[in-house]
C-alpha cells in the first residue's frame, strides 16, 4: 500500500507547479461488477474500483492507473475462497512531435509499479484461471519498463502508422511454489493503414507481431511462449446522429518451448501448436441522442479452435467460443463532469482441456459505472 501512496503522490508533486499553467487534469473512477456461473455449479464474481489520473501540458502527457479489486469463487469440490487487494499501478509518460517532420512522432514509456499482490498460494491462483469471465486476471508482477515509438502520417484520403515497443519485465515471486520467476521480455511491432473511400466510410487494415523471450525460474530456462501474430480488417461508417464500426480479426500463435525435464537448461520446441487459431468479430454503434447523451451498443463473438494435439494428450485444449452483447449510456452533466453506465451479458462454451476433462458452459454479466472529472 505504501508503494501506491508514493506513486500517486508523485503525480501531484510533479505537476503541482504546473497546474496553474493551464495543465488539463482528468480524474476517472467508478466501480465494475462481474458475475458468472457454469452448468457444473461453479460460480464467482469480481468487484473492482479503478482510479485513473491523466494530465497534459503542451506536448507532454502523463497517466497513472490502478485499482482495488475483490474476487470470489465457489468451485465444486473446493472450498469458497476470496481475495481483496490493490493491483499493480500503471504509469505512462509520452511526448508527441507534430507538424515538425514529414511524419508525426509519439515517444512513450510505460512502467509497471508492483503495488499489487504476488507470491500467491494455490487457493488464490484458482481465482484467476479464466480471463473470459472476469476483467482483472493479474494482481501483480515485478517492475516492468516498456519504451515505445510510434510514427504516423496522413495524406489525402490515407493514414498510416507503425509502432515499436520493447517490454522489459522484472523478476518476482509468482506463487508459493514458483519463486524467483523471471518472465521473458518481449518485442512488439504494430501497424495500421486506413483509407477513407467515401465521405462517410473508412476501411482499416491493422496487425501486430509479438516475439517472446524465455521465462526463467531460479535462473533456469522454464518456458518460451510462441510468437503472436494478429491481423485485422475494419470498417467505420459516420453519420450525423450515429456512427458504427465493424471489425474482424484473427490471431495465430506459433509453437511454444518447454523444459525437457525438471532440471533441464535447454528448452524443447513442442511437436504441435498448443494454441489454436483465434477468430473474433465485433459490431459497435454509437447513437447521439443529443449534445449531452450518447447511447452505445456492442455485439462481440470469438472462437478459439482446438489445438493440434490429440484429445488424449495432456496438452490438448479443445475449442472455445463466446458471444456477448453490451449496452451503455454516457451523459455530460456539466463542463467538468461526465458519467457512463455499461451493462454486458455473455455466454461461453469451453470444451474439455488439460484442466477440465469435460465440456463446460458459462453465463455471466458485467455492470459498470464511471465518473470522469476535468479540472
Amino acid at each position: 500500500m505504501k508503494r501506491l501512496i508514493i506513486a500517486i503522490s508523485i503525480v501531484f508533486i510533479f505537476f503541482s507547479g504546473g497546474i496553474s499553467h493551464a495543465v488539463d487534469l482528468k480524474i476517472q473512477t467508478g466501480t465494475n461488477f462481474d458475475w458468472w456461473e457454469s452448468d457444473k455449479d461453479d460460480q464467482g464474481y469480481q468487484i473492482y474500483v479503478p482510479v485513473q489520473i491523466e494530465t497534459e501540458y503542451k506536448d507532454f502527457s502523463f497517466l497513472i492507473l490502478t485499482a482495488f479489486t475483490h474476487t470470489s469463487s465457489d468451485l465444486t469440490g473446493i472450498k469458497d475462497h476470496s481475495l481483496s487487494c490493490v493491483v499493480d499501478t500503471k504509469v505512462n509518460f509520452s511526448y508527441e512531435i507534430l507538424d515538425k517532420f514529414p511524419v508525426d512522432i509519439l515517444l512513450g514509456v510505460d512502467f509497471n509499479i508492483p503495488t499489487g499482490r504476488t507470491d500467491l498460494d494455490n487457493d488464490d491462483l484458482m481465482l484467476f484461471m479464466n480471463p473470459d469471465l472476469v476483467s482483472i486476471t493479474s494482481l501483480g508482477e515485478g517492475y516492468n519498463i516498456n519504451p515505445t515509438l510510434t510514427i504516423a502520417k496522413e495524406w489525402e484520403n490515407w493514414a498510416a502508422g507503425v509502432g515499436l515497443g520493447y517490454l522489459w519485465r522484472g523478476k518476482y515471486d509468482f506463487s508459493k511454489e514458483t519463486r524467483d520467476y523471471n518472465p521473458g521480455n518481449l518485442f512488439n511491432l504494430t501497424g495500421e493503414v486506413a483509407y477513407t473511400f467515401l465521405p462517410d466510410w473508412q476501411a482499416r487494415l491493422f496487425g501486430e507481431y509479438v516475439y517472446f523471450e524465455k521465462d526463467e525460474v531460479r535462473n533456469v530456462d522454464f518456458y518460451q511462449q510462441g510468437e503472436f501474430l494478429l491481423i485485422g480488417l475494419g470498417f467505420n461508417h459516420y453519420r450525423t446522429k450515429w456512427d458504427a464500426s465493424f471489425i474482424v480479426k484473427g490471431i495465430f500463435r506459433g509453437k511454444s518451448k518447454f523444459q525437457e525435464g525438471a532440471s533441464a537448461q535447454d528448452l524443447r520446441t513442442e511437436d504441435r501448436n498448443s494454441s489454436g487459431d483465434e477468430w473474433s468479430t465485433h459490431l459497435s454503434c454509437n447513437y447521439y441522442l443529443n449534445k449531452k447523451t450518447t447511447l452505445k451498443s456492442l455485439i462481440q463473438f470469438f472462437r478459439v479452435n482446438e489445438n493440434d494435439y490429440s484429445s488424449d494428450s495432456s496438452l490438448f485444449i479443445g475449442k472455445k467460443q463466446m458471444a456477448s452483447l453490451a449496452f451503455g449510456i454516457t451523459r455530460i452533466f456539466g463542463p467538468h463532469l461526465e458519467g457512463e453506465l455499461n451493462l454486458k451479458g455473455r455466454i461461453l462454451d469451453d470444451n474439455k482441456n488439460w484442466y477440465y476433462d469435460y465440456d463446460r458452459t458459462y453465463k455471466g454479466f458485467s455492470i459498470g459505472v464511471k465518473l470522469k472529472g476535468n479540472f
